[in-house]
């Protein structure tokens, strides 16, 4: 029987190259309306519109399979570094191997980058809409934003879209040109190739373990979702996820140009805003206001708000705060400053012009 072959120390091309273009890439002061007019919407949407279109073309999650083959392309090399040591020296396998993590880091540093990362840097629209002083969020400005979305809700709910469940196919149709006006009312390029819903077999455990409704894969440009989202939780988490592919990174901003999408649909997708909108400024105030709200809401509203927290009663803690650290650490790496803590802005920006008034306007429209 033939021995196998030793592995010896090899070479790593780039090792010290490839983090210097990374790092220049994430941390260079470039200025918000060079990335806004030369990235976000010159190069990113073209890039999206043929990565998204054929990435939708795969039935199955492609981030399976980016994490199946890391984990296998890790294992390999690890035994290969083990043989390293073994015939060689411990110290030339440790140097190797960090090398090559540096290497593969900073690929895919630049690899997300340009894929979707810069859209981090770009102008916000919270700075294109600033035209004053911000109006302070008092528990009784929250307490009257959750009375007007409790007061759609309850139309929307005895209207005659009432019980209808949409699948995410059907929310795919229904969502698609409120999207597209939602952007064009934010003067923000259209989403010109949507992402097709996809469950990850990888991260179902993870969404539901940490409470995570769903995210894109900024590799391939896909949506990946819950599979089991209430309906009318489907149509606000689809509109939060298309804003991020069309480029809104900051988790706020997706979040407010996903409701004013729903808020321009059909009513599933404008309950399914309201109920969003419920719960975060609820969130947001104090607990004896929040249950004093929480007893005013309407009963079939209610009962919808305590079906989903019914559903995310999976989730365990620790694994979301450990999930939770990890993804603040990201973001303000990515310079969002205030972290995970970006999600409370979205009620902010919600209750104020012009996305307070697709609220106030709201008319019921014909699927």
């Amino acid at each position: 029987m033939a021995k196998p072959p030793v592995a010896h120390s090899e070479p790593v091309s780039f090792w010290l190259a490839a983090p210097l273009v990374a790092a220049a890439m994430t941390l260079a002061p470039i200025p918000g309306w060079v990335v806004e007019q030369f990235y976000s919407r010159g190069i990113y949407p073209v890039i999206a519109q043929w990565l998204t279109a054929g990435s939708n073309l795969v039935p199955f999650a492609l981030l399976d399979f980016f994490i199946i083959a890391a984990l296998y392309l890790a294992v390999r090399r690890f035994s290969r570094l083990m043989s390293v040591a073994r015939h060689e020296s411990v110290v030339d396998a440790l140097w190797e191997g960090i090398r090559r993590v540096a290497r593969m880091a900073a690929i895919l540093t630049i690899v997300f980058m340009v894929l979707w990362g810069f859209n981090y840097q770009r102008l916000t629209i919270s700075f294109n809409l600033r035209s004053g002083p911000a109006t302070p969020m008092t528990a009784d400005f929250l307490q009257a934003g959750i009375s007007d979305a409790n007061a759609l809700a309850t139309r929307l709910r005895l209207g005659t879209s009432t019980g209808e469940v949409l699948s995410f196919e059907e929310v795919v149709k229904e969502l698609r040109d409120p999207m597209n006006q939602a952007l064009s009312q934010l003067n923000r390029e259209p989403l010109a190739t949507p992402g097709r819903p996809k469950y990850s077999l990888l991260m179902t455990p993870f969404f539901m373990w940490t409470g995570v409704d769903g995210m894109i894969d900024p590799l391939a440009l896909e949506t990946i979702v819950h599979p089991d989202l209430l309906p009318f939780e489907r149509p606000f988490v689809l509109a939060h996820e298309w804003a991020h592919l069309s480029g809104e990174a900051d988790e706020a901003e997706a979040s407010a140009v996903g409701w004013l999408a729903c808020m321009h649909g059909p009513a599933p997708l404008a309950y399914s805003a309201s109920l969003y909108l419920i719960m975060e400024a609820r969130v947001a105030l104090p607990p004896d206001r929040a249950q004093f709200v929480t007893s005013q809401l309407d009963p079939g509203v209610r009962s919808d708000l305590d079906a989903i927290a019914e559903r995310l009663k999976n989730r365990r803690p620790g694994m979301q705060r450990a999930a939770s650290r990890v993804y603040d650490s990201y973001l303000r790496a990515n310079r969002v400053s205030d972290g995970t803590d970006s999600y409370e802005r979205a009620v902010s920006l919600i209750l104020l012009p012009p996305f307070r008034d697709a609220l106030s306007r709201y008319q019921f429209r014909r699927r």
